[in-house]
C-alpha cells in the first residue's frame, strides 16, 4: 500500500478520527467519546494520539497513556497492510485498555476475537478478565426515586462540594478522585451527608461521558449496611435513564448488590493482555 504514513494527532484531527472510529469499532461506541479517549488525560498521565494515513485519508488511530494502550482502530478496508502494527509500535504500550480513571473499556471485548488473536500473534499474553454489567434503567419498575433516609441528606453534588474530591482521596484513593471530578463537571454525582460530613457518593459518566456508564461509588465504613449505597445507585440510574435505556456498570465488584437493587439484563466480558518489554 503506497503513500502510508504515521503521524501524531491533535484535536484539529478530531472529526477525521471520529469517522475512523465509526467505521472500525464494532463493540464500543468509541466515536461518541473520541475526544475523551484520544486527547484527555488520565491519572497516569497525558494522552498521546497517533494516526495512520493512506495518501491524505486517515484510516487508523491509536492512543496511549504510559504503558496503557487506550485505543487502536483501523478501518476495515485498510487492514492487513501493517497499519495497526505501525500504530501499536508508535504507542509503545504494553498493556491493553484497562487504564484507571479514563478507559474506553476495561480490556478488549471478548467478542473481538480478531483483535485478541492479532495481539497474541505479536507476543501479547492474556493476564486476566474484567466484567461489566448491563442494567435496564428506562422502564424498569425497580428504578425509582430512592426513599428518604431519616439520618441522611441525599442530594446531587454541585459546585459547593469542592471538599468531596479530597474526602474521596483520603478514604478510597486510587483513580476515583480523578474520575469523580470529571463526573462532577457534568452533574453526574450524588452524595449522602450525615452530620455535615460525606457518608457516601455515587457517580456516572466520569469515564465515557455521554454513554451512561456508572461508577465509581463508595460508602464510608461507618455508614455501610444502612441503604446509603442503594439510594445513591438508584439516583444515578434515574439520571442515566433520561438519555439511555441501559446503564453499563464497569469493572463490577459486588454483583449480588446490583442484582438485588434493579436486576441485571446482561454483561460484557473483557480480556486484558500485556506484552513483556524486550
Amino acid at each position: 500500500m503506497s503513500g502510508v504514513g504515521v503521524e501524531r494527532l491533535g484535536r484539529e484531527h478530531l472529526d477525521e478520527a471520529r469517522e475512523v472510529l465509526r467505521a472500525a469499532c464494532a463493540f464500543d461506541r468509541a466515536a461518541v467519546v473520541a475526544e475523551e479517549k484520544l486527547f484527555e488525560p488520565a491519572p497516569a498521565g497525558p494522552a498521546e494520539a497517533w494516526g495512520a494515513r493512506v495518501g491524505r485519508r486517515l484510516v487508523g488511530v491509536a492512543a496511549a497513556t504510559g504503558k496503557w494502550l487506550r485505543l487502536l482502530a483501523v478501518t476495515p478496508d485498510a487492514r492487513r497492510h501493517g497499519l495497526g502494527g505501525a500504530l501499536l509500535d508508535a504507542t509503545g504500550a504494553t498493556r491493553t485498555m484497562d487504564l484507571p480513571g479514563n478507559y474506553l473499556a476495561p480490556g478488549i471485548d471478548e467478542r473481538d476475537v480478531e483483535t485478541i488473536a492479532w495481539l497474541e500473534r505479536r507476543g501479547w499474553t492474556r493476564k486476566g478478565t474484567n466484567t461489566n454489567l448491563l442494567i435496564e434503567v428506562r422502564g424498569n419498575p425497580r428504578v425509582v426515586a430512592p426513599p428518604p433516609r431519616a439520618e441522611y441528606e441525599l442530594r446531587r453534588a454541585g459546585p459547593g462540594d469542592g471538599a468531596l474530591i479530597a474526602a474521596i482521596a483520603a478514604e478510597f484513593g486510587g483513580a476515583w478522585p480523578f474520575e469523580v471530578a470529571r463526573a462532577l463537571e457534568g452533574g453526574g454525582v450524588h452524595v449522602a451527608i450525615h452530620d455535615g460530613a460525606y457518608a457516601g457518593f455515587a457517580a456516572h459518566d466520569g469515564s465515557n461521558a455521554g454513554l451512561g456508564w456508572f461508577g465509581p461509588a463508595g460508602t464510608w465504613p461507618a455508614h455501610r449496611g444502612k441503604g446509603v449505597g442503594e439510594a445513591l445507585l438508584l439516583a444515578c440510574y434515574l439520571d442515566v435513564a433520561a438519555d439511555h435505556d441501559v446503564c453499563e456498570v464497569a469493572w463490577i465488584g459486588p454483583r449480588a448488590f446490583y442484582e438485588r437493587v434493579a436486576g441485571i439484563a446482561g454483561e460484557r466480558r473483557f480480556v486484558v493482555l500485556t506484552k513483556e518489554s524486550p
